[in-house]
């Protein structure tokens, strides 16, 4: 029986490896098209180029992944029936879970996988693209995924309006402060153009400190004004990343946070699902894969097989983007509209895989 699984296992991710290659080469020729204006107007470095793609190679693998795993799964068990020893292992008293088994364990450790490398490894290299792109290739200078315009941040006893945060730098750029008490009245309000880190605690530059008095107020002017306040750059590292960038367990730390302040937090909530249902979805499309090609058997061939992969891959990935916007538009709950179009064409996977000639 190993022999077996070795066997099938070695055509199946050999196929798969195929499809990624393939799905990874017709991305990158159509992306540096879809950029070749940009990269001769800005004369861009080859360095800079290079890395750029380099970087956003293992984000467009794993958009891949699948796809190409119900490719391979189809073609796999097509080519064994091609080859009669399907018909072999039938006569030989040899189940179907032995030889359609392995694929789908391995379906499930891809999405593991899937979804390790998409938070540990995808998501920071395609960020550092997006900032060469930004930084060194358009040059803007004030890209987004660096710095965040017009922000409203909840501290300890006060309230932040930050009009620039610079993450680079550690630094927030005009920035209003404003000190309330446990009754939310205003005792203190701190105007600066800038307030930057200074190793320990936070420096205000050129600005005002509002005192108010009755019905009269004090101001006070300042040049430099080192403030005792709570919060420190890791308290903004979120500002520059939401929600696209920020991994997994930060966004979770995040949506955590605007619950706790008492702000609605249902799009984040549905992004957070939204990135580990996406991974299952190669374990509910092998489910399709191994039924489409013991329905066909002989009669459909690989290419049928090919093509009704194709046809589930994309239903299934449109009615999980479906499930997203209704869940961000407050239609659904953020785990139903993540994991709904999941369940149903599991159960509907698992339905076929049962009525499907063994």
């Amino acid at each position: 029986m190993k022999i077996i699984v070795r066997y099938v296992l070695k055509i199946y991710l050999s196929l798969l490896g195929v499809g990624l290659f393939a799905f990874l080469g017709l991305y990158l020729v159509v992306d540096f098209f879809e950029k070749f204006d940009n990269l001769l107007q800005e004369r861009a470095l080859l360095s800079d180029s290079i890395s750029f793609f380099v970087f956003r190679i293992p984000f467009i693998v794993i958009l891949g992944v699948p796809v190409s795993a119900i490719l391979a799964t189809v073609v796999t068990l097509g080519i064994l029936n091609r080859n009669r020893e399907i018909i072999a292992l039938k006569a030989a008293g040899v189940h179907a879970v032995t030889y359609a088994g392995p694929i789908l364990v391995m379906s499930v450790l891809l999405a593991l996988g899937h979804f390790g490398i998409a938070e540990g490894i995808a998501r920071p290299l395609n960020r550092q693209a997006e900032e060469i792109w930004q930084n060194r290739i358009v040059r803007q200078s004030n890209p987004s995924g660096w710095s965040k315009e017009n922000v409203w941040f909840r501290g300890k006893d006060l309230i932040y309006q930050i009009r620039v945060y610079d993450q680079r730098n550690r630094s927030l750029e005009r920035v209003s402060l404003f000190f309330i008490n446990d009754k939310f009245h205003l005792v203190r309000r701190l105007d600066a153009k800038r307030i930057r880190w200074a190793g320990n605690r936070w420096v205000a530059e050129n600005g005002l400190v509002i005192q108010p008095q009755g019905s009269d107020q004090q101001i006070t002017r300042f040049d430099e004004l080192e403030l005792d306040l709570l919060e420190t750059p890791e308290d903004f590292k979120t500002l520059e990343t939401i929600p696209a960038e920020l991994g997994w367990l930060d966004l979770y730390s995040y949506i955590t946070r605007l619950q706790e302040e008492g702000y609605s937090a249902v799009r984040y909530q549905v992004d957070w699902h939204l990135r580990l249902a996406f991974p299952f979805t190669t374990a509910i499309l092998v489910l399709f894969g191994l039924a489409i090609a013991m329905y066909l058997g002989h009669r459909g061939g690989i290419v049928v097989g090919v093509g009704l992969g194709i046809i589930a891959a994309g239903v299934l990935l449109i009615a999980l983007q479906l499930g997203g916007s209704l869940g961000t538009a407050g239609i659904l709950p953020p785990f139903f509209a993540a994991w709904t179009s999941n369940g149903l064409f599991g159960l509907l996977g698992i339905h076929l895989l049962r009525k499907a000639p063994q």
